[in-house]
């Protein structure tokens, strides 16, 4: 009796192994690069509703000094040449360095200069306490069919401990020259 419900349970094993396999193969088939993302499940960063670049640049940018990574890797237009890992870590820091110090001063190069609109994206930059220029996002927004997805984000750093560094691309330099009176505010 024993013998025959282990050879019933063996014949099994055969049809689960097989079933296993197949749903791990259809399942890994899919290209990650060629998921849409959800730009409704997060109440607030409504990517979907955003009804200009600026209003799309500014919501990348919540979602980056709160550290959130995967909404705007899900925003991204060309992942393919992106570590996931790299990705990660560059938020993670930039995230930090932006909103671990409360006496830099954060400045909208955009919306501070009354500009109308934003050919190369749009800048965004932190003055340490002594008002030097410490850091430097650019966010570039791409108009579609359905609203914007994000082109391209570049950070800018000028302190030793963090790379500058464009995503998608690589490595850039740690200094972008901005038209902006810095003693105007």
């Amino acid at each position: 009796m024993f013998a025959s419900f282990l050879k019933s349970v063996r014949d099994n094993m055969k049809y689960l192994l097989f079933l296993f396999c197949t749903l791990a193969f259809i399942s890994c088939d899919k290209k990650v690069s060629n998921i849409l993302p959800s730009n409704d499940g997060i109440a607030d960063l409504p990517f979907a509703k955003a009804q200009d670049a600026k209003t799309y640049a500014d919501l990348i940018l919540r979602a980056l000094k709160t550290n959130r990574k995967q909404p705007i890797y899900d925003q991204l237009i060309d992942r393919t040449s992106i570590s996931i890992i790299e990705f990660n870590r560059i938020i993670s820091m930039y995230s930090t360095g932006i909103t671990g110090r409360k006496d830099w001063e954060m400045r909208d190069i955009y919306e501070e200069n009354n500009w109308s609109e934003a050919t190369d994206g749009f800048d965004y930059a932190w003055l340490d306490p002594k008002g030097r220029l410490g850091i430097q996002i650019n966010i570039l927004p791409d108009k579609t069919e359905s609203g914007f997805r994000l082109k391209r984000l570049q950070f800018r750093s000028r302190l030793d401990v963090m790379e500058s560094v464009s995503i998608p691309g690589g490595p850039i330099d740690n200094y972008k020259k901005l038209e902006y009176n810095w003693d105007k505010k």
